[in-house]
Order: structure tokens, then C-alpha cells, then sequence
């Protein structure tokens, strides 16, 4: 686990939000902001999904305070507000587009991937929704996602009816291999595999996982996470390089294992 002052430099700029409403009371139309407490994995989720082409929510480090003020500053001239400084992103929803949880639909038991597809109303819809959602199944089984539940997958309809998956949020619990399930290879309310056959078998049924999953093996974790802190201002401690290389070994020995027979 990192903590925020591990990580934090004097340059590094904080985005205060008002603690009362999560944004300013000076600009109306600016996005509601959501905060969080620090965490190691939500930049580098977004960065992975920036590689891959994977709409995603932006995250930035945010201080809360209980001062009226909307603005940015380097985190030493932020003192003299108090600010929890933590993680914030604003809301991707827009106004033209209807926002479902996967609660909405009507879900079979242990299979919403399948599911899912039945809610649309085109093949040309159920073709990218199914790459939107295959898309996830291969970031989540990289990042060992242990918490992408009902509340963590949201759906985006259109006016014209078509479903989409949103932009992908909340990485929390990925990254650590205390989180993942030892009972499950990847488990989601979306699909889970309970072990490397049962994903060999969904590759079967949809062949293109197994190009997506693929993928990973080309990450540089290392490149991925340097980016997604550098470019925040914020430094990753030289202790936590070796849990980092380890766990990207570890899951792209298991993503080899799921591919050499499939």
C-alpha cells in the first residue's frame, strides 16, 4: 500500500474541492468532483486505459477543504487550507445519454457478459458492446481487479436505444494481491472464471479475448506507472518497485497459462 505523503512533492499540484458540495460554488457548470481517500491504483488503471483505447473517468489529486476556493496550487502553498488530500475525478456523465447500473437490466445468474448482450437491440450495438466489455474482462484480469461489482459497472444508452459500457472507474482494488480471491481466477458481477479452464472456454465461445488478453503480455508496468505518477507530480518510493515488477510478472505468467491451449 502507498500513502499520499509518500508520494507527494512540494510541486506537485492539488486541485482544491470545497468539502460542503465537492466542487465550487463559483463555477455552477463545472462537473460535480468525487473524492476519495489516496489510493496506488487509480492512476495507473487510467493510464492502462489511455494504452488501450478504454474510455475511463480522469483522476487527479485533489485536496478537500472547508474553505469556498476553486483552484490549483503546488502542494506546499496549500497548507494554510487544511486540505485531506486524497484523489478526485468529475462526473463523465452527459446530458444526452441515459446511465444504468447493471442492476437496471434483467441479469442471469453468474453470466451479465451474455446477459448484456440480449439487452440490445442491433448486432451491430451487441458487436461493440461485447468488445467494450471484453475490453474490461482483459484489463481487470491484468490489474487482479478484486471489487468490480454492481455499484463499480456502469451502462451508457444513447437516444436512439444503443447500450454501451461508460467509462471504467474505480481501481481501488487492483494491483494488490492481497485483495484478489484465492477461489477465483477473476470474479466480477459482470463474468467470473473460477480457474484458467473456465476462461479457456470463454475464449472459445469469443475468440477475440484471447488477442485482447494477449496484449498484456506487451505492457511495460514500469513505463505505465511512471507515466501515470510523473505526469501528476508525484514520485513512486524506490522500496515499492520490486512488489510492482513481481505482481506484473505474476499476472502475465497466469495470462500465459490462459492462452498456451486456448
Amino acid at each position: 500500500m502507498l500513502y499520499i505523503n509518500e508520494c507527494l512533492t512540494s510541486d506537485t499540484p492539488v486541485k482544491l474541492v470545497n468539502a460542503n458540495n465537492k466542487r465550487s460554488i463559483f463555477e455552477k457548470k463545472e462537473p460535480k468532483t468525487y473524492f476519495k481517500k489516496f489510493n496506488h491504483a487509480e492512476f495507473i488503471g487510467e493510464e492502462l486505459c489511455g494504452i488501450k483505447n478504454i474510455r475511463c473517468a480522469h483522476y487527479f489529486i485533489a485536496g478537500l477543504t472547508q474553505f469556498k476556493i476553486n483552484k490549483t496550487l503546488s502542494a506546499s502553498k496549500t497548507e494554510k487550507y487544511y486540505p485531506v488530500i486524497g484523489i478526485g475525478s468529475q462526473d463523465f456523465k452527459e446530458s444526452n445519454k441515459t446511465y444504468k447500473s447493471i442492476r437496471d437490466y434483467e441479469i442471469k445468474a453468474d453470466n451479465g457478459f451474455e446477459s448484456m448482450l440480449e439487452n440490445t437491440h442491433d448486432e451491430e450495438n451487441k458487436r461493440q458492446l461485447c468488445r467494450d466489455m471484453l475490453e474490461m474482462l482483459a484489463l481487470d484480469i491484468y490489474m487482479g481487479q478484486a471489487d468490480r461489482s454492481e455499484v463499480n459497472i456502469m451502462f451508457e444508452e444513447d437516444e436512439n436505444g444503443n447500450i454501451r459500457l461508460a467509462p471504467l472507474y474505480d481501481f481501488e482494488h487492483s494491483l494488490n494481491s492481497t485483495c484478489m480471491n484465492p477461489n477465483y481466477l477473476h470474479s466480477s458481477a459482470l463474468y467470473s472464471f473460477k480457474n484458467i479452464d473456465g476462461c479457456r472456454e470463454f475464449i472459445r465461445k469469443y475468440p477475440m479475448f484471447r488477442d485482447i488478453l494477449s496484449s498484456y503480455l506487451d505492457v511495460n508496468l514500469a513505463e505505465v506507472i511512471s507515466r501515470s505518477y510523473n505526469s501528476r507530480g508525484l514520485i513512486v518510493p524506490s522500496d515499492k518497485w520490486g512488489f510492482y515488477l513481481d505482481f506484473d510478472q505474476k499476472q502475465k505468467d497466469k495470462i500465459q497459462r490462459i492462452i498456451k491451449r486456448a
